[in-house]
């Protein structure tokens, strides 16, 4: 029997702690769960330690964030949630009566600043229901409260280097999944880890960490960025910056770093994110102000060289999923008649070792287009597109069975294309709670539905054996780079389609 908001909710327990849940159309649900909490309450920057179980759950909150910069696209659900620096969370979905099922956990992303896995974007609801799967969402810290801690800036300087607080914020919740999920109804030794974006980045990186051994089988990466870690000058740099804005609100007046002290522990949370602001406002055209860096442990130096990575890598099976026009989602504020021949030139001149190849393709691809489209092609290829193609490679030879998907699904909102985030909904499959997104007004429900289904089971066939699977069951076939194909989703049908050529982007 199913239970509605009117009626007393039901208790599930599991080892020492008990948890309310919720049963609406065969799935349960359990929100609000803890994973962890600080070994030193009183240290915003402590590491976390397992949940004590007399507070097993807690209202929903966020990790403090930022407007996010993709609020054009996504609409305002993350931005009208409740924030806290407590929000180690976690939601749980199994279908009802649920024991021994495939797990699938889930990373959100937001450029490592923004974004929540218990938004209710990330509803697992329908993915719980329809793969006969346990589903995971994940809270992690953000930010300068996640990236900085211990760096000279955040905490009074006592340790110079990163200390990647987020990464392990997803460690302990992994650690938490593989020791409770059974309770759930999940089999922990099923584990697949999934993410978008910067949730990929981490679930990429955790792929290959020695402390993430044994805790999930398999991944499935979702715009996976090419983005190397910080070095020790660039988080150097970016901690001074900050450092500096936490003391005066004004970086320009810290000149080369004069006056950046260690700023007081106690900064309140709305100064922290207004100088995190302005780091992110200090490399705007230059890429990310606030990211992880390599602290040679949990994200070495090396993280972005696929052929290394693969090689250490502790799963069985990868998924790797891109848009066709992940870049237009952060080239829409820029005025397409400001992107003219010598900009396109300039990019494609700086991020590929022939550029004359790779422009000559990307006018090929787009004849009749704007320099800004072209600039979105040039950029998404870089970033995303031929990364995934260069990491499927090398995880095949490295033994790793690899499936390489694209989404070539256009939104209707103008200039937005088939843009990063815009596979998101059809991949949960809950319109209703995307109803105030402006990338899916005037997309056809039929459309969307049709859609919806056939790349749910790419992703449930891979949770449930490794395996990516047509709504026919059929299995889609894996990469092979003697013969590369990805698989392509439209909105008329899937299918195998040819990927891009070797346009040698620069690394």
């Amino acid at each position: 029997m199913s239970a509605t908001s009117a009626e007393p909710l039901a208790v599930l327990s599991a080892g020492d702690a008990v948890y309310v849940k919720e049963t609406h159309d065969g799935v349960v649900s359990v929100r609000g769960v803890r994973y962890g909490e600080r070994l030193d309450p009183a240290d915003r920057f402590s590491a976390l330690g397992d949940p004590s179980p007399e507070r097993p759950q807690a209202a929903a909150t966020v990790f403090p964030q930022g407007p996010g910069s993709l609020d054009w696209l996504l609409g305002p659900a993350l931005s009208r949630m409740p924030q806290s620096e407590d929000s180690f969370l976690l939601d749980i979905w199994a279908p009802e009566g649920a024991k021994d099922l495939p797990v699938l956990v889930f990373l959100p992303g937001g450029a490592f600043i923004s974004g929540a896995g218990n938004v209710r974007w990330y509803d697992g609801a329908r993915l719980a229901r329809e793969g006969g799967a346990v589903v995971v969402t994940v809270n992690y810290r953000l930010g300068a409260l996640g990236l900085l801690g211990g760096a000279g800036g955040v905490d009074g300087g006592a340790n110079p280097g990163p200390r990647n607080l987020a990464a392990g914020d997803i460690l302990q919740a992994l650690t938490w999944i593989h020791r409770n999920i059974e309770a759930f109804g999940g089999n922990p030794g099923a584990t697949t880890l999934a993410g978008h974006s910067a949730g990929a980045w981490y679930a990429y990186v955790l792929s290959f960490a020695d402390r993430a051994r044994g805790l999930f089988r398999r991944t499935a990466l979702f715009s996976l960025p090419w983005q190397p870690p910080l070095n020790a000058a660039e988080f150097a740099e970016r901690s001074t910056l900050f450092a500096a804005a936490l003391g005066t609100g004004d970086i320009d007046s810290a000149g080369d770093g004069a006056g950046a002290g260690s700023p007081e522990p106690a900064a309140t949370t709305g100064e922290i994110l207004a100088a995190q602001a302005a780091v992110s406002k200090a490399y705007a055209g230059r890429g990310l102000g606030l990211m992880p860096a390599a602290d040679g442990e949990a994200v070495p130096s090396w993280a972005m060289d696929f052929e290394a990575a693969a090689a250490a890598m502790h799963v069985d099976a990868l998924l790797l999923s891109s848009t066709d026009d992940e870049a237009a989602a952060f080239l829409h504020a820029l005025p397409v008649p400001a992107v003219g021949p010598e900009q396109l030139a300039g990019f494609v001149g700086a991020h590929y070792d022939a550029p004359a190849e790779a422009l000559s393709f990307i006018n090929a691809r787009h004849p009749a287009a704007t320099d800004h489209v072209k600039l979105v092609e040039a950029m998404s290829l870089h970033q995303f597109r031929l990364a995934a193609t260069e990491l499927a490679g090398q995880a095949t030879q490295a033994g790793i069975p690899a499936t390489l998907l694209r989404f070539s699904v256009r939104s209707r909102l103008d200039g937005a294309g088939s843009p990063h985030c815009f596979e998101l909904p059809f991949l949960f499959g809950n319109r209703p709670d995307w109803e105030d997104a402006p990338m899916l007004e005037g997309f056809p429900g039929d459309v969307f539905d049709s859609v919806s289904d056939l790349l749910q089971p790419l992703l449930l066939g891979f949770v449930a054996d490794g395996v990516p699977r047509t709504p026919e069951g059929h299995a889609v076939p894996r990469f092979d780079p003697r013969s590369p194909e990805l698989y392509v989703v439209t909105e008329t049908g899937a299918g195998p389609g040819g990927v891009e050529p070797e346009l040698r982007p620069r690394r």
